[in-house]
């Protein structure tokens, strides 16, 4: 993943999913209303991205939790594809074209 990429993901989780936000649709919403449609398919592309790419499984759940501030548990790739397909039907995206 390109370095600039990672820094938005990264930006992306922690600013939404952290210790304070008390569920991830609360989380969704405020993705909703803070970002533009054009914003949300460049993020959905991006965790696509992630989530295809060849690296380690364990590597990419470690990553999510941290980032989200351990407040995913259980399946963190599960969670993150979860809420990447909730954010395409919420801007019609059809998996990252325009």
């Amino acid at each position: 993943m390109k370095p600039e990429f990672e820094e938005r993901l990264k930006h992306f989780l922690g600013g939404y999913w952290h210790q304070d936000v008390p569920s991830t649709e609360s989380g969704l919403q405020d993705v909703f209303v803070e970002q533009s449609p054009e914003d949300i398919r460049e993020l959905t592309r991006i965790i696509r991205t992630f989530l295809e790419e060849s690296a380690d499984p364990d590597s990419k759940r470690a990553f999510i939790d941290h980032w989200a501030d351990g407040v995913v548990t259980d399946d963190p790739i599960g969670w993150l594809q979860g809420i990447m397909r909730k954010m395409e039907e919420f801007v019609g995206a059809d998996n990252g074209s325009e």
